[in-house]
């Protein structure tokens, strides 16, 4: 097992932190506005305008997956709005697409202020990319929609009555104007509009209701035009032009009267080419259409888009100890465990070199390791700043019960079950030269456990943990390994304090850069973030040694309106904007 690869140091997350971070994300506007556009846009031919918006709420929440080692595939609910801009009134001529659509990001490492930091990039993100498993809002013929269009556009005609050869034809639409004379006629019928399907096409019937004049022939009747247009589909719009007529006989624009008068078919002949002319008066009636193919086209088009320039932090590597500095975040994605790793400090090779680690979260939601690598490192710093005369083949030592030169001391990081002990433990094996009465024998080894015991407090507010070592069974009565301790329990509040101060960074806030002294044993509580909405605290639980390093498991700790991280997930209600 490997727990921190080339590496010195690694954080893993479990999904349901990774997803609560990301919503609190989404929150941040100046990362992910939920609202953009108009924008000009042209879809098939069609000028129209788009603007699109951003949702994750308890309807219609965001979330994610892990793809594999590099990749999150996040599912974003967007609203895509497509409206013509030279429709006759836009609230006819409006159509709104929704989808959940799923898209990918990759962990990406780019400089802030000149420190590495991990995050989620959607740089490079295309529309083939996206993917859109199913639209709704999509459009669908409804006559009244044209019929309501043609109210309008009768609204906008410069008259109603038109005059050839001293006849008169007055067009009517209910009460939409009252100047006219005559007025309409008893029950003010207005225009009407039906879809009929002829053949493999589909046909607008409008009926207008009209006055005639003919003086010559005293001829004034109220009567009603009927005729046809197809309504011609695209991928983006329909229209229907109410200047041509179906070529179709039998959807020839028919002029019928109220009453009878003898010259009525030849009043008829010579006004319906009158009346044609002013329905082209009427112009095209366009309105959005979308099938879902390109529904599915544009909403794709429009989300990637959008998330072209998008990216935010999940990490910023900000040490607590000026000595120790972290830095070179690595990050890497367990998806069968539903694990993030976070590799710090790259100690062998390049990044061509690096590999994922093992997964030792442990099912929990937060966990630090050292690696072996690293801890040898510490415990050999640590025995030579304690026993600087060591390295030079003895080191004299006094204490009350008498004197001793030291000349091989080891500690080693042992599994669970290695000498015989149940837990993981570090082994410390030396040698001395002892001028005291309890070690008769001048030249004594000496070896044995030292193991490295955890005290939890955690209130509402905060979350400490102190290390009490424990030296377990030695063959000799005297030891002095308890100096490890003092110098391997700060390793711990630095890189946990980079970790989560990173990874709220830019999300939510930044915690103080104040901790606990560093020769502290007691690991001060992390001071909280307060995050508009929520609240983030790490707390550490324990600590496990093995022959690989350290793993210090924990908690991510986020509160929202006073409730944990830890009821939230229990209730299915992990924090959302």
């Amino acid at each position: 097992m490997s727990l921190t690869s080339n590496f010195d140091f690694c954080v893993e997350l479990g999904l349901a932190p990774v997803k609560a971070i990301f919503h609190l994300a989404l929150k941040n506007e100046a990362l992910f506005p939920h609202n953009i556009g108009p924008f000009d846009r042209t879809y098939s031919g069609r000028a129209m305008s788009i603007s699109v918006r951003l949702i994750d709420d308890n309807d219609s929440p965001a979330d994610l997956t892990f793809q594999d080692s590099a990749h999150i595939v996040f599912t974003l609910p967007f609203e895509v709005t497509a409206e013509i801009p030279d429709a006759p009134d836009p609230a006819l001529a409006r159509v709104t697409l929704r989808s959940a659509v799923q898209v990918p990001g990759a962990l990406a490492t780019w400089q802030v202020d000149g420190k590495d930091q991990l995050g989620v990039d959607f740089a490079g993100v295309e529309a083939g990319a996206v993917n859109v498993p199913a639209v709704s809002g999509l459009p669908a013929l409804d006559s009244a929609r044209f019929e309501n269009a043609i109210h309008e556009r009768y609204d906008d005609l410069p008259t109603h009555t038109f005059a050839q050869a001293g006849n008169t034809l007055v067009l009517y639409d209910g009460v939409r104007d009252t100047s006219l004379s005559p007025p309409n006629k008893s029950g003010n019928p207005p225009i009407t509009a039906v879809l009929e399907p002829h053949g493999a096409s589909q046909f607008l019937k409008v009926t207008l209701p009209i006055h005639a004049t003919v003086p010559t022939a005293v001829f004034a009747q109220y009567g009603v035009v009927t005729f046809w247009r197809e309504v011609v589909a695209t991928d983006s719009s329909v229209s229907v032009n109410m200047g041509t007529a179906p070529a179709d006989p039998a959807l020839a624009t028919v002029v019928a009267f109220d009453g009878s008068h003898p010259a009525e078919g030849l009043i008829v002949t010579q006004l319906t080419p009158l009346v044609n002319a002013q329905l082209a008066g009427f112009g095209t009636i366009t309105e959005p259409w979308f099938t879902e193919a390109s529904a599915k086209a544009v909403i794709a088009a429009e989300a990637a888009a959008y998330l072209a320039d998008k990216r935010y932090p999940m990490y910023t590597p900000d040490s607590g100890d000026p000595d120790e500095p972290l830095a070179t975040p690595k990050g890497f994605l367990l998806p069968a465990d539903g694990v993030l790793a976070i590799l710090m400090n790259r100690r062998s090779g390049t990044e061509a070199d690096d590999v994922p680690p093992d997964n030792f979260l442990g099912g929990g939601s937060l966990a630090l390791a050292v690696g072996r690598a690293k801890l040898d490192e510490i415990i050999a710093a640590s025995i030579d700043s304690a026993f600087p005369d060591l390295k030079n083949g003895s080191q004299f030592i006094e204490t009350e019960e008498g004197d001793a030169d030291l000349k091989r001391l080891t500690v080693t990081p042992s599994d669970p079950g290695a000498h015989d002990e149940a837990r993981g433990h570090l082994w410390a094996e030396g040698e001395a030269e002892v001028h005291i009465d309890c070690w008769p024998d001048p030249d004594v080894t000496f070896s044995g456990p030292i193991f490295l015991n955890v005290v939890v407090t955690e209130t509402d507010e905060t979350c400490s943990i102190e290390i009490d070592p424990e030296m377990g069974e030695f063959d000799a009565g005297q030891s002095c390994c308890d100096v490890f301790v003092d110098l391997i329990i700060p390793i711990v509040g630095w890189i946990m304090l980079g970790v989560i101060e990173g990874m709220i960074d830019d999300v939510g806030g930044r915690l103080a850069e104040e901790f606990a002294d560093d020769q502290a044993r007691e690991i001060e509580a992390i001071p909280p973030v307060v995050v508009g909405v929520a609240e983030l605290q790490s707390c550490l639980e324990g600590l496990e040694i093995s022959s690989q390093g350290l793993v210090f498991p924990g908690k991510l700790r986020v509160r929202r309106e006073g409730t944990s991280f830890e009821d939230l997930a229990e209730s299915g209600d992990l924090p959302r904007p």
